[in-house]
């Protein structure tokens, strides 16, 4: 059965459970999600057990509750970014602002690269995590309908899920690796989706001409 994290309702229950969620994500930033435990996170957080299953009833909606956090904070980013968009030449230069950005996030909280490793491996988090990247797929693919008339929505969105699902994966890499060959990696993603980008921009400028 899938465990879902409780909605807390009054303001000193949300402040509990923003405690809780700051702690486990301390916690198991700093040592990984096989090493904590439930019973770990309640000391620490200052609270009964029981206090803890009664907002999450488990740990694994403890994970999902973290994440969210995290994936909802993403996809504001990406919206922020895509909704300055206006036309062919900025949705070319996209993939540099949309690297640096994504790749900052990650700097500014070193736990998140753990937690995201860690959440593979559960699977209530591997659902989230592709729902998310359809969630932010899909702003691309509207972005890119926006600036590049001609194209279809099938034209753009395998880019956009690939982009979204590998982006992550990327910049962890680049992250484990020392200074000068992780801002390699990340240069090598930038210019390859920047020529992606370009193609698409190509793409609709050919077919703009047929008409």
């Amino acid at each position: 059965m899938k465990q879902e994290p409780r909605t807390p309702v009054q303001s000193r229950s949300r402040e509990r459970v923003d405690m809780i969620l700051k702690t486990a994500r301390d916690l198991i930033g700093k040592r990984g999600i096989d090493a904590v435990s439930m019973r770990e996170i309640a000391q620490s957080a200052g609270i009964q057990i029981g206090s803890l299953y009664q907002y999450f009833p488990g740990k694994n909606s403890l994970l999902l509750a973290i994440m969210r956090e995290y994936y909802d904070r993403i996809n504001e980013g990406t919206k922020t970014l895509l909704e300055s968009v206006r036309n062919a030449e900025e949705f070319e230069s996209l993939g540099e602002k949309a690297l640096i950005q994504f790749a900052e996030f990650f700097q500014k909280d070193p736990a998140l690269a753990n937690l995201w490793a860690g959440a593979r491996a559960v699977p209530e988090l591997i659902t989230e995590d592709n729902l998310d990247t359809h969630r932010n797929a899909e702003l691309i693919v509207k972005t890119g309908l926006r600036c590049l008339p001609g194209l279809k929505e099938n034209d753009l969105r395998p880019f956009a899920l690939y982009t979204c699902h590998t982006m992550g994966t990327l910049v962890r890499f680049a992250n484990e690796l020392d200074s000068q060959q992780g801002k390699a990696v990340l240069e090598e993603c930038r210019q390859i989706l920047r020529l992606r980008l370009k193609s698409l921009a190509d793409l609709s400028k050919s077919r703009r001409k047929k008409k």
